[in-house]
């Protein structure tokens, strides 16, 4: 695997906590299986750190006036990275928006994993990359 993980840019206060990526070296469904599994206990540290840091007073910031330009955030998400592209042009609507979703992103992946597989072992692998149908039909 790669030892990249989206939050390691610092986003959101990540910056704040310390936490490793999940990284095993087989490329299997059980590798992947169990990367999801440890992600489990990193996220449940990450809450941990980050309640003991949240500091006192508002936590709510107002939006002030209308902002006109282009940005583009990567989050981390349980299915990988997601990209936002935003452009604002001084209204209260945006003028455009565009989502990358993990799924989108791990179709490619999954499609390398297909040639000379069992047809049985089509569903465990599809599991694996956790699709979600509603994020790729769009």
């Amino acid at each position: 695997g790669v030892k990249w993980d989206a939050r390691m840019l610092g986003y959101a206060g990540y910056k704040y906590l310390n936490f490793e990526p999940v990284v095993e070296t087989a490329g299997d469904c059980y590798a992947r299986t169990l990367v999801r599994f440890r992600e489990i206990f990193v996220a449940l540290d990450l809450l941990r750190q980050a309640v003991a840091k949240i500091p006192q007073g508002e936590i709510n910031v107002p939006v002030k006036g209308n902002p006109t330009g282009e940005v583009m955030v990567q989050v981390e998400q349980p299915r990988g990275e997601v990209t936002y592209t935003l452009k604002a042009n001084g209204t209260k609507n945006l003028e455009r928006m565009h989502v990358r979703t993990p799924t989108f992103a791990n179709i490619p992946a999954f499609l390398t994993m297909l040639p000379g597989c069992e047809l049985a072992d089509v569903p465990v692998l599809a599991l694996t990359i956790d699709p979600c149908i509603s994020c790729t039909e769009r």
